[in-house]
């Protein structure tokens, strides 16, 4: 979960290994919810890859907000994605229901590798300050998520975020066959890839 453009469908298909989500620079391009499942022999990871969170303005943005909401519901591990860029206090509502979750948080920070050119508190700022900075201010926010940079684009951390997700997820039968890699049919991407290039 997250705002729009932060990069969610970016990681979910460097997750999964496919090009699952479509990733454009228009905010929003995803309009679903939709899964992404990793299987090896002995796990299977059933990525749910959601809308950009925001105020809804009107009835698509409204059914938007209730895939990412119904994602809280039934997920064992929330993975919350921000950038370099953003405004951690932009979507404070929507935040409040991230802190009162049970279940385990991870906060992964993408787009480090934008930290040279991101605009920094100070001139002086090194990357490694701004990204402290920006840690910092999300550890308030979120006292008891995990918190994880990331380049989503650049695989920068996603092999850890993947065995820090295996180590949080509870034992359970398979939901979906071995070979499957989403929960939606070949029609949606279809749709879903004319949808990107235009």
């Amino acid at each position: 979960l997250g705002n729009p453009n932060v990069g969610k469908s970016t990681l979910m298909n460097q997750l999964v290994g496919e090009r699952i989500s479509i990733a454009t620079f228009k905010a929003q391009t995803t309009r679903h919810r939709i899964m992404g499942i990793v299987n090896t022999d002995d796990m299977q990871i059933v990525f749910s890859d959601t809308p950009g969170v925001l105020k809804p303005n009107y009835k698509l943005q409204e059914s938007m907000l209730a895939f990412s909401e119904s994602a809280l519901q039934d997920a064992d591990v929330l993975l919350y994605v921000t950038d370099v860029v953003e405004n951690p206090e932009k979507n404070m509502d929507f935040l409040e229901k991230v802190q009162k979750m049970t279940i385990p948080v991870i906060l992964l920070i993408n787009k480090i590798d934008e930290l040279g050119t991101a605009v920094s508190g100070s001139p002086a700022d090194t990357p490694q300050q701004t990204l402290a900075a920006i840690v910092e201010k999300w550890h308030t926010l979120l006292p008891n998520a995990e918190i994880l940079p990331i380049s989503a684009k650049n695989k920068f951390g996603t092999d850890m975020l993947l065995m820090r997700i295996q180590e949080l997820l509870p034992e359970s039968p398979a939901y979906f066959d071995k070979d499957q890699l989403t929960d939606k049919p070949a029609r949606f991407f279809v749709s879903e890839i004319i949808r990107e290039k235009i």
